[in-house]
C-alpha cells in the first residue's frame, strides 16, 4: 500500500505500536477490564473528579439543565453520574465492554446512557454536546492519535460548549518523553504527562478557562476523587 490519505497514515502509524502497549484500541479492551475490576484500584471508585466539583461550585461549568453531556473514557461512570445529578443528559462512552456494563449496573439515576465505542474511530451518538469530559482517555494516546482525538471533538462539541480533561502531570506520573522518541521507540509507557500549557497548545482553537492541578475537597466539603499526580483544565469553544 502507498499512502495518499490521513486515515491511511493514521493506521499505518498505529502499527508502530503493535506491542500491546496503546490501550486505545480494541486489544487494549482486556487491560481495562484487569485495572477496573480490581476493587483497590483508585479508577475503581463512585467519586467524581475534584475539578469537576470546583470548576461547578465557581460557575466556571454551567448548570445541567436542558444541556447534554459527553463522558470520553467513561470508566466505570463516576463522573458520568455526578453530570447527571446537576441536571446534564449524560452519554457515557468508553472502548471497553467490561466498564460499560460495569456502569450500567451502578447507575439507576435518569438520563445516563453508557455506550461501548471508540471515540477516535466511530461516530459519536448524540452529538453535538454542551459538555464533553476526558478524564484519563487523552493521556493515553500515541502523540499521531491526538489528531484524531481533535477530529472527534470538534464533531462532538458544539459552539459554546465546554471542554474538561484530567491527564497525568509532568513530574509525577507518565512520560515526558517528546513525540519522535516516543514514535521511534515504538512503545507507550502507560501514559504521557502533560502540563496544562501542553494542553492550551494542543486545544488552542478552543478559549481557556482554567486549569491547574487536582485539588482534594476542604474539611466539610464532601469527598471528590484528587490525586496529586493529576492536571485538569478546562476549555470553550467560541460560540
Amino acid at each position: 500500500m502507498r499512502i495518499a490519505t490521513l486515515e491511511q497514515l493514521l493506521d499505518a502509524l498505529d502499527q508502530v505500536f503493535d506491542d500491546g502497549s496503546d490501550w486505545t484500541r480494541d486489544d487494549g479492551r482486556a487491560v481495562w477490564e484487569d485495572i477496573l475490576s480490581r476493587p483497590d484500584h483508585p479508577l475503581n471508585s463512585d467519586l467524581p473528579d475534584a475539578n469537576l466539583v470546583q470548576w461547578r461550585a465557581r460557575a466556571q461549568l454551567p448548570a445541567g439543565e436542558g444541556r447534554a453531556a459527553l463522558d470520553v473514557g467513561c470508566g466505570l461512570g463516576r463522573n458520568a453520574r455526578w453530570l447527571s445529578r446537576q441536571g446534564y443528559r449524560v452519554t457515557g462512552l468508553d472502548l471497553s465492554p467490561y466498564a460499560v456494563t460495569g456502569a450500567a449496573r451502578r447507575t439507576t439515576l435518569p438520563d445516563v446512557t453508557f455506550v461501548q465505542a471508540d471515540f477516535l474511530r466511530n461516530h459519536v451518538p448524540g452529538e453535538p454536546y454542551d459538555v464533553v469530559y476526558d478524564s484519563g482517555c487523552f493521556h493515553h494516546l500515541p502523540p499521531h492519535r491526538r489528531l484524531s482525538y481533535l477530529r472527534a471533538l470538534a464533531g462532538a462539541l458544539q459552539p459554546g460548549g465546554y471542554f474538561g480533561i484530567c491527564t497525568f502531570a509532568p513530574g509525577r506520573m507518565g512520560s515526558e518523553d517528546d513525540d519522535v522518541t516516543v514514535l521511534r521507540r515504538g512503545h507507550l509507557e502507560g501514559g504521557t504527562a502533560y502540563s496544562v500549557a501542553d494542553l492550551r497548545a494542543i486545544f488552542s482553537d478552543l478559549e481557556d478557562v482554567t486549569g491547574g492541578p487536582l485539588e482534594p475537597a476542604s474539611d466539610g466539603e464532601d469527598a471528590v476523587f484528587a490525586m496529586d499526580v493529576l492536571n485538569a483544565a478546562l476549555f470553550r469553544r467560541p460560540a
